[in-house]
C-alpha cells in the first residue's frame, strides 16, 4: 500500500459569502495569536491568514502540507498501518519522537493484527472486532492513540488528530490541539469537518 499525503484544500470549498462575515477575521487573528503560522515565512503566514479571514477552511492551509497523511481505513484495516506510521514518521521525530514500528501479526494469524510501536504492543483488529465493531474506524484509532501517547511523553503539544475516521477518505494530521479547540469554539466549520483526537481503548 502506498500512503499519500494529501493538500486538503483541493477536497474543500470556500463557504458561500463568508469573506462577509467578522467571525472568520476573529477566527484568522486567534489561530494567529496560538500560532498556528509560528514555522511559515512572514509572508506565507500572513497569505494563509486572509485566506482563512476571507472564509477558508483552516485544516487546507499550507502550513499543514507536510504534516497531512492518507488515511484510509479500509486500507489500514487490511495491513497498511505499518507504511501509514513510516510515513508520517519524518514529521513525528521533528516533534521529538522517533518512531519504530513493525507489525508482528496479521488479521489472518490467531492473535489478531497486531503492530509494536516503540517497544510497545498496540492490537490494530481481532476477531471480535470484524464480526462486532467498526474495523476501518478501529484500525485508525488505535495505532494513532499510541503515537499521541508518545508525543504526550517527549512533551510536546502536538497530537495526531484525524479526519473522516475510517473511511476510504481518511486523514491523519498533526496538530496543536489549541488550533482545534479555537476552531470547534468558533462555530464556523461543521463538527464534521473539525479533526477529532483518537483516544486509546480499554485494550491499549
Amino acid at each position: 500500500m502506498t500512503v499519500r499525503r494529501v493538500r486538503l484544500f483541493r477536497l474543500r470549498r470556500r463557504p458561500a459569502g463568508a469573506g462577509q462575515d467578522h467571525r472568520w477575521n476573529e477566527l484568522a487573528r486567534t489561530l494567529a495569536d496560538v500560532g498556528f503560522w509560528r514555522d511559515q515565512s512572514l509572508a506565507a503566514a500572513e497569505a494563509q491568514r486572509r485566506e482563512v479571514a476571507a472564509g477558508g477552511y483552516p485544516f487546507s492551509c499550507a502550513v499543514l502540507d507536510d504534516v497531512t497523511f492518507h488515511a484510509d481505513g479500509e486500507e489500514l484495516a487490511e495491513g497498511g498501518v505499518e507504511n501509514l506510521l513510516r510515513e508520517m514518521a519524518p514529521a513525528l521525530r521533528r516533534c521529538g519522537v522517533t518512531l519504530r514500528v513493525r507489525t508482528v501479526s496479521e488479521n489472518n494469524d490467531d492473535g489478531g493484527y497486531v503492530v509494536e510501536i516503540n517497544g510497545r504492543r498496540c492490537l490494530v483488529l481481532d476477531a471480535d472486532d470484524w464480526r462486532y465493531n467498526s474495523p476501518w474506524f478501529e484500525a485508525t484509532v488505535r495505532p494513532l492513540a499510541v503515537v499521541n501517547d508518545l508525543l504526550a511523553a517527549v512533551g510536546t503539544p502536538v497530537r495526531a488528530f484525524t479526519l473522516y475516521t475510517g473511511g476510504n477518505e481518511g486523514r491523519a494530521v498533526l496538530l496543536d490541539p489549541t488550533v482545534v479547540d479555537a476552531v470547534q469554539r468558533s462555530g464556523l466549520v461543521d463538527d464534521r469537518e473539525v479533526p477529532e483526537l483518537p483516544l486509546p481503548g480499554p485494550d491499549q
